[in-house]
């Protein structure tokens, strides 16, 4: 109920790790966090957040494990995804978790942090044009590759064909010729 409450009123919510991070967010009055208790975030918690709220932002500490964390949230988020709802995600500082870094730099900082966190299409695209070369062919191709899981993977209709547009650019496709190779119907 208190989470819920919380929740609405932000209409956002932040998911965080520890359980620990979730208390002292809220003891500097961060009152939108909520914790996945160790596991990775599954397809019930996204389909129950977006359901009580407009915009879901993971946060992750910077480290390997963070990063990797991060991948598996959105792979898991994607066919959930709906238009007009906002994913985002938030990366600290490698030596930092919500906990030190809102003890260290305060709720004005954090919030910054959360303000500036990163959209779900920079970071998806971020990553899958991370380590290629998009002026060779074969760094392009590569590129198509590694978006079609992805990509094929979303339904929300608006979110679907702006990504798609997004990597026919980067691959130096065209729209029709990208949706064409992912066997996807006009």
């Amino acid at each position: 109920g208190h989470a819920r409450a919380a929740m609405h009123e932000a209409r956002r919510a932040l998911v965080v790790e520890g359980y620990m991070d979730v208390v002292a967010l809220a003891q500097h009055g961060v009152g939108y966090a909520v914790a996945t208790l160790g596991t990775a975030t599954t397809p019930y918690h996204i389909q129950k957040l977006l359901r009580l709220t407009g915009h879901i932002i993971f946060c992750f500490d910077g480290d390997k494990a963070g990063q990797r964390a991060a991948w598996r949230a959105l792979e898991n988020a994607l066919p959930y995804l709906q238009d007009g709802k906002r994913v985002s995600f938030l990366f600290l500082p490698v030596e930092h978790d919500p906990d030190s870094f809102i003890r260290e730099f305060g709720k004005a900082a954090f919030e910054q942090r959360v303000q500036d966190a990163m959209p779900l299409s920079t970071y998806l695209l971020r990553e899958i044009s991370a380590g290629l070369d998009l002026r060779s062919q074969e760094g392009r191709n590569q590129l198509l590759q590694r978006a079609k899981p992805l990509l094929t993977a979303i339904v929300a209709p608006a979110t679907a064909l702006l990504l798609r547009k997004e990597v026919a650019v980067l691959s130096g496709v065209s729209q029709a010729e990208l949706e064409a190779l992912y066997e996807i119907e006009p």
